[in-house]
């Protein structure tokens, strides 16, 4: 992958498929091998109403909620995040676990908070991701605010049995 590449476009050719290795491994029933750092979100197509699987990096565990908060690394263009605007997620998989699951957007003051936090755990990350969809911040609350405005992050909570 080139330093120039954006996540203003769609990925495609061998980066796509590289983004798309999660999912294999998930439906081999090797999902632990992601640790807790990833899931996998079902969700059905807008249009076709077909269920689809995105593999998707987990930005925060709030485990007093059982909430995993994961974010559009290609903004609010991403197919699964307006597939999920226009109906419900219908499960995540958590390891080799899959889960119904219910579904929150983050309001933009705690999608900040959220994000200072993965920036704190994961400054090289989230370093790329903020390069790749040509966001940045200069520290001040509403610089932050700004940014986010453009990575909306989503909250999943699993209907644990």
């Amino acid at each position: 992958m080139s330093d120039d590449f954006s996540f203003r476009q769609k990925p495609k050719g061998l980066f796509k498929w590289i983004l798309q290795l999660p999912k294999w491994l998930y439906r081999a029933h090797l999902g632990f091998l992601l640790g807790s750092r990833f899931l996998l979100l079902e969700h059905v197509g807008r249009k076709s109403k077909n269920l689809y699987q995105t593999p998707l990096e987990v930005a925060h565990h709030d485990s007093d909620r059982d909430e995993y908060i994961v974010t559009s690394g290609t903004g609010v263009k991403a197919d699964w995040y307006r597939n999920i605007q226009a109906s419900p997620a219908v499960a995540i998989w958590l390891g080799n676990h899959q889960y119904p699951v219910v579904q929150r957007f983050l309001p933009t003051e705690e999608a900040v908070e959220v994000m200072k936090g993965y920036e704190r755990e994961h400054p090289k990350a989230a370093a790329k991701l903020k390069s790749m969809m040509g966001v940045s911040h200069d520290e001040t609350e509403e610089s932050w605010m700004a940014m986010m405005e453009t990575i909306p992050m989503i909250g999943l909570t699993p209907q644990r049995q």
